[in-house]
């Protein structure tokens, strides 16, 4: 299985400090509001918590969500493997394909990264991040791999 370009550890990582300056933003909010209605001021400080909470845990499991995420792509099937405490499999025949996005926002336009979804008929299935020509080339080698199983039949 192949294992996600490691650039991606920096994408997750401002990810995480954008997700904890929105907490900051709530936190500030919540002192402004709390100041008005003359509320004890720890219950802010309950949101600036959790917000720090989860900054520590995004940033302490990025190692463990590197190594666990990969696919692989065969004649057969996409298998993609994501999780550190609830692993997942999942292996999407070629047969069902019917779709494959690349999509790139802005963290990942900034490190040359797109992520691929694979879509079937019941499910979307994504690929989390890697580089632009290895997107392209699983775009062109999945959907010429379904078109080629959907010929057969």
């Amino acid at each position: 299985m192949k294992k996600l370009p490691e650039n991606v550890k920096k994408i997750w990582m401002q990810a995480s400090i954008i997700i904890f300056v929105f907490w900051l933003l709530v936190f500030a909010l919540s002192r402004f509001l709390l100041s008005l209605i003359k509320w004890p001021l720890w219950f802010s400080f309950i949101i600036l918590g959790i917000g720090i909470f989860e900054l520590i845990c995004e940033l302490t499991l990025i190692p463990y969500r590197y190594a666990f995420n990969k696919y692989k792509i065969s004649e057969e099937y996409v298998e993609i493997q994501k999780g550190f405490f609830f692993r997942k499999l999942s292996s999407i025949p070629i047969a069902r394909v019917q779709n494959v996005n690349l999509n790139q926002g802005p963290l990942l336009r900034i490190q040359k990264l797109n992520s691929v979804y694979i879509d079937t008929a019941g499910d979307n299935h994504k690929i989390e991040a890697v580089t632009h020509q290895e997107a392209q080339l699983i775009r062109k080698q999945v959907m010429d791999l379904a078109m080629e199983a959907k010929n057969a039949k």
